[in-house]
């Protein structure tokens, strides 16, 4: 038996143990996110939804809601269109997340992955939401973009104190492991193990990928 074949095989097994953790994991994080966004812009949005001129963008809001919910994805995309500009608070951010969660549901990765990097880009969106859109795009385009352009994406949300590093590092390491670079993977898994401060679940999470590495 060649050694050519040995390794084919011990990859081909290695893959299929990163799938599962990430199929293990994967949903987890991305409910986390979505149901992060919810929170944080929402209660932005409540506290001023009975001031009257949140009251016309609010009703446009929830017309996206009827027609999601009326399963007429198409007229939700033509209802959120006339949020995606706007200025008041908390709705310019549920817009965007939620015309990427409709992309997303229609198969639509690239228009998913735009809406949101429409949101980084916006000007008077709060760093922290404009992290979150980086980090939901990114995990969208995991499995298709190039390990630079996931990294040139979460890199910056790393730096100590982000309130995204955690999540950035586990999603920089599973790209790494994607295209084969296992030592940059290794160097971000245990940087995730051995930090102190992060919590439980993320450092058992690194554990395991680490250990299909080793």
């Amino acid at each position: 038996m060649s050694e050519e074949f040995i390794r084919e095989v011990d990859e081909d097994l290695r893959h299929k143990q990163l799938t599962g953790i990430w199929k293990k994991y994967g949903p987890y994080l991305m409910a986390f996110l979505v149901g992060t966004v919810l929170f944080v812009a929402g209660n932005v949005t409540l506290k001023n939804y009975n001031e009257s001129r949140y009251a016309k963008v609010a009703d446009q809001y929830g017309k996206v809601e009827q027609s999601v919910t009326a399963n007429d994805m198409d007229e939700a995309l033509k209802n959120l269109a006339a949020l995606s500009d706007t200025k008041v608070g908390g709705y310019q951010i549920l817009a965007a997340f939620k015309e990427a969660e409709i992309e997303l549901e229609k198969g639509n990765d690239d228009k998913a992955v735009a809406a949101l990097d429409k949101l980084v880009k916006a000007s008077g969106v709060d760093k922290i939401y404009r992290d979150l859109a980086s980090l939901k795009a990114a995990m969208i385009a995991l499995d298709t973009a190039s390990y630079d352009d996931i990294k040139s994406r979460l890199a910056p949300l790393t730096i100590e104190g982000n309130a995204w590093k955690y999540m950035a590092k586990e999603l920089m390491a599973m790209s790494a492991l994607g295209a084969g670079n296992a030592e940059e993977a290794k160097q971000l898994l245990t940087q995730l193990e051995q930090d102190l401060e992060a919590p439980q679940d993320v450092k058992n999470r690194a554990k395991d990928f680490k250990s299909v590495i080793e």
